[in-house]
């Protein structure tokens, strides 16, 4: 016995004060139970661990928070279905509202002599060094530390003014043009490109500016969100590279040793640094007196809650929330007759279709080829055909400068060039980021296109439905909606898209998906009629055009496949985290509203039908995968033997699955169908029932 344990005990004879030897020798002894147990236990055969392995990923319980914010707080729940209306009638209610708030505001300002100032306000944001209008939830894309640096640096804006203090005689959507479009320090050549294509288009981004009053500073909006049109109304505080001239920088230095005059040097100053657009940080346009483009690129972020969350994406995303349309994604790969999609598609642009194109993006790459960048968004803004039978494309880089074009044939002042052809295609040389390039080499450098069908033909109409799916780890199709449709040979173009994850950033959780979906026909067995697989890139949605279908019923087989982040937290697991580390609640707030805003489509399609319904043995319309596959109907706290959670079936591994997490994939999926029939009808499949419409 060690010495100061004797002591002890001469000291307590009685052992009341002393150390608890039994107790001591009782946990040793378990301990060298437990390790003799851990060693005995009989090791799983082969097929048996397999087995164990997969039932953590194929049965567990499914669960998903659909709104985040205190209930007192949650938006009224929207539908999880819309009827068959046209599509002008949800854009001319967006409209409307947005009128109607524009026009109170407008009223109101005028009433006690202010120019409008928005909540989401740039200026207040950057002076308190917040970063809400930059930064998203959790994220630090613009530090901004870095504006305080009396450094000349790009990377944060450095001041916020309003445009009547930036542009000299600043006008307002007086000259719109697609060559007027200019990307600014903000990885979102994507939607400049959109912003490109649908300036090529009359009206088109008239369209988006729905109300404003250039005077008191006030604008309203409209876009295209997760199947309908919501509207913004922003100020008209727009960021600029310099800081203001009582802030110590080196413009304003250069400048001072320049001139001896304080008052002149000042103005020299603004003259310089803080006016028309070469001032903006941001987008802007050609035109020095020109606002539109970043002004609806600031409505554009103030609705998905942050510039950083336009950084990076698909042209053809951009385009479907500006005109409501509707993207497919095409690989060069994957077309089977180049002269039909010529002459069906591409000679149909700024009419039926817009397209961009991309280079480069399934390699990763980031170089050149030939003068066109790679994994960068161009623009195709005409189609022609030349009457030699040359076809050419006229395409744009957003960048809005001479690099990052093409400089192979047909590029400015290569040897293809005629007089007879400059004078055809109207062509000069020179023009900034614009170029033409056959559609041979097109096809040879680039890697896909961005299809987008627009609906400007006022007689088309959409219904849609919104559900919530449970993604096994091993999925297959299962049957979920049905069409009927009655009118003869119907155009139909069908879209299957999940919640657009970019206006809740940073709550969007682990799981990524991609959707499929098969179509078959009921007047014929059942039969498979058609099917969409995936896109490898633009994954927010999946459509398919079919230029008519028979009368009849049709039903609608989904699939969706998950992939984990392993550095990605769970949904609650951010909210604790933020909720007791923030000192402030406003970014949280802002998207946690826009996460409950999403979800509410689905509260009403869960509440409506069975918890967690285990998927029945019907038949299965994949001949080769017949794996079941789970929906989750509705959410629940409550336990179901059926499905219990795998995790904790065996006790004497629970320390090592306590480091586990469970699969729990979960997506919110809609369908759109657009059409021109008036009797359509599109249903909900619940198990083998099927829902009313």
């Amino acid at each position: 016995m060690p010495p100061n344990k004797l002591s002890e005990v001469l000291d307590d004879p009685d052992g009341s004060c002393g150390p608890d030897f039994t107790q001591d020798n009782t946990i040793s002894a378990m301990e060298k139970q437990k390790r003799t147990k851990k060693k005995s236990k009989q090791k799983l055969l082969p097929q048996d661990s397999i087995n164990q392995t997969w039932n953590k990923f194929s049965e567990p319980v499914f669960q998903k928070a659909l709104t985040v914010l205190p209930s007192d707080t949650v938006v009224s729940t929207k539908s999880a279905a819309s009827s068959n209306e046209l599509l002008s009638v949800g854009y001319n209610r967006a409209a409307k509202e947005c009128r109607q708030l524009v026009e109170k505001i407008i009223q109101q300002c005028t009433r006690f002599n202010l120019r409008y100032r928005d909540e989401w306000d740039l200026d207040w944001d950057l002076k308190w060094g917040k970063g809400h209008c930059l930064n998203g939830l959790g994220e630090q894309t613009f530090d901004l530390d870095q504006q305080t640096s009396a450094e000349c640096k790009d990377e944060v804006p450095r001041a916020a003014k309003r445009v009547y203090e930036i542009f000299q005689r600043p006008t307002f959507m007086n000259n719109i043009s697609g060559g007027d479009v200019k990307q600014g320090n903000l990885g979102d050549c994507w939607f400049v490109a959109a912003l490109t294509a649908l300036a090529n288009v009359k009206g088109g981004i008239e369209k988006l500016c729905v109300a404003y009053n250039a005077k008191i500073g006030i604008y309203g909006f409209v876009f295209y969100r997760d199947g309908e049109w919501i509207y913004t109304i922003i100020d008209d505080k727009l960021y600029l590279k310099a800081p203001w001239w009582d802030t110590p920088s080196m413009q304003r230095d250069l400048i001072q040793r320049q001139d001896s005059d304080a008052r002149a040097a000042e103005d020299n100053y603004r003259k310089l640094y803080q006016t028309g657009s070469r001032a903006l940080f941001f987008a802007r346009c050609q035109d020095q007196n020109e606002t539109w483009v970043p002004l609806v690129e600031k409505a554009y972020a103030k609705a998905h809650g942050d510039y950083a969350s336009l950084d990076s994406g698909w042209m053809g995303e951009g385009l479907e929330d500006l005109s409501g349309g509707v993207t497919t994604q095409l690989l060069v790969s994957d077309i089977l007759d180049i002269q039909e999609f010529w002459d069906d598609r591409l000679s149909k642009v700024n009419k039926d279709f817009l397209f961009g194109v991309c280079a480069g993006v399934l390699e990763d790459g980031y170089g050149e080829r030939n003068g066109i960048s790679e994994g960068h968004a161009y623009v195709i803004m005409q189609a022609h055909t030349l009457e030699s039978g040359q076809r050419l494309l006229k395409l744009r880089n957003p960048w809005g400068s001479h690099e990052g074009i093409w400089k192979g044939a047909w590029s400015d002042g290569s040897r293809e060039w005629t007089k007879e052809a400059q004078d055809e295609l109207e062509h000069q040389f020179g023009e900034d980021s614009i170029f033409w390039i056959s559609y041979e080499d097109l096809l040879d450098k680039i890697t896909c296109f961005d299809q987008t069908r627009l609906f400007w033909d006022p007689e088309w109409r959409c219904c849609q439905r919104w559900v919530s799916i449970c993604v096994p780890w091993k999925s297959s199709y299962k049957k979920t909606f049905h069409i009927r449709l009655v009118t003869e040979a119907s155009p139909l173009v069908l879209v299957l898209s999940q919640l657009d994850k970019r206006y809740f950033s940073g709550l969007h959780g682990e799981y990524s998906f991609r959707l499929h979906f098969r179509i078959h026909d009921e007047n014929d067995g059942g039969n498979d009629y058609v099917l969409a697989h995936g896109n490898y890139l633009m994954s927010r949605s999946i459509s398919l055009e079919l230029p008519g279908l028979p009368p009849g019923g049709y039903a609608i087989s989904l699939k969706a496949t998950a992939d984990r982040d392993p550095d990605a937290k769970p949904v609650e697991e951010i909210i604790k985290s933020e909720c007791e580390n923030r000192m402030s609640n406003e970014k949280l707030a802002q998207v946690g509203h826009a996460y409950d805003v999403a979800h509410s489509k689905v509260v009403n399609h869960i509440s409506d039908t069975p918890m967690w319904q285990k998927c029945k043995n019907e038949p299965s319309y994949d001949s080769v995968d017949k794996s079941t596959d789970c929906t989750l109907e509705q959410e629940d706290k409550r336990s179901n033997p059926k499905c219990s959670n795998p995790l904790q079936d065996d006790p004497d591994e629970e320390d090592e699955e306590e480091k586990s997490r469970p699969w729990n994939a979960i997506c919110i999926v809609g369908i759109r169908v657009y059409h021109k029939d008036e009797q359509l009808e599109l249903q909900t499949i619940v198990g083998k029932e099927r829902a009313s419409p």
